[in-house]
């Protein structure tokens, strides 16, 4: 039988869908990047979970300057055992995450992709954001990416700007709010 997006929930990211978290990187999903790396052993994969779940400390941006990790929660989308997509809230902006980034990203399996799980994963993630606080959000993504550009409209997403993509200026960044 297959999963459908309103049988998947969103969750901390735990053990219990490890397995699948690594499959799904095995497949193609790209992972945090922030995140310790992944090597395929449990350790990995352990600390990697941890990460994910901890507040506070310092990452690094693509450009590579090391900044103060803001305010953030880091959900997964599951069903059963099986991983389906993240969604990361942040409750406090910085200015880069006003360029890019928001208060709401989310990325989904591959194989989950154009299946209907980005728009759930969204709503979702609106009304965890809602439930944390937060009432108008600010949701970016790139000009290219028509199925993002769908999704963020769909939950009620407002073309706010659009111009270069603060790390990769050959890349056009859209942003957009989602009023209360």
């Amino acid at each position: 039988m297959a999963i459908m997006p309103i049988d998947s929930v969103l969750g901390l990211p735990t053990a219990l869908h490890a397995r699948s978290y690594q499959a799904a990187v095995d497949e193609g999903y790209t992972p945090d990047p922030a995140a310790p790396p992944l090597d395929g052993t449990p350790a990995s994969l352990a600390a990697h979970i941890d990460w994910l779940n901890t507040q506070g400390d310092t990452i690094t941006l693509p450009d590579g300057r090391t900044v103060a990790r803001t305010a953030h929660m880091q959900l997964w989308l599951t069903h059963a055992f099986t991983f389906i997509g993240r969604l990361n809230i942040r409750f406090r902006l910085t200015p880069e995450l006003q360029r890019w980034g928001g208060h709401i990203g989310y990325a989904m399996r591959p194989n989950f992709e154009g299946r209907g799980f980005g728009r759930h994963i969204l709503a979702e993630g609106i009304k965890a954001a809602r439930r944390g606080g937060l009432k108008g959000l600010l949701v970016t993504c790139l000009d290219t990416n028509i199925a993002s550009i769908r999704i963020i409209e769909s939950n009620g997403g407002r073309l706010i700007d659009q111009g270069p993509h603060p790390w990769q200026s050959h890349l056009t960044a859209r942003q957009y709010w989602i009023a209360e």
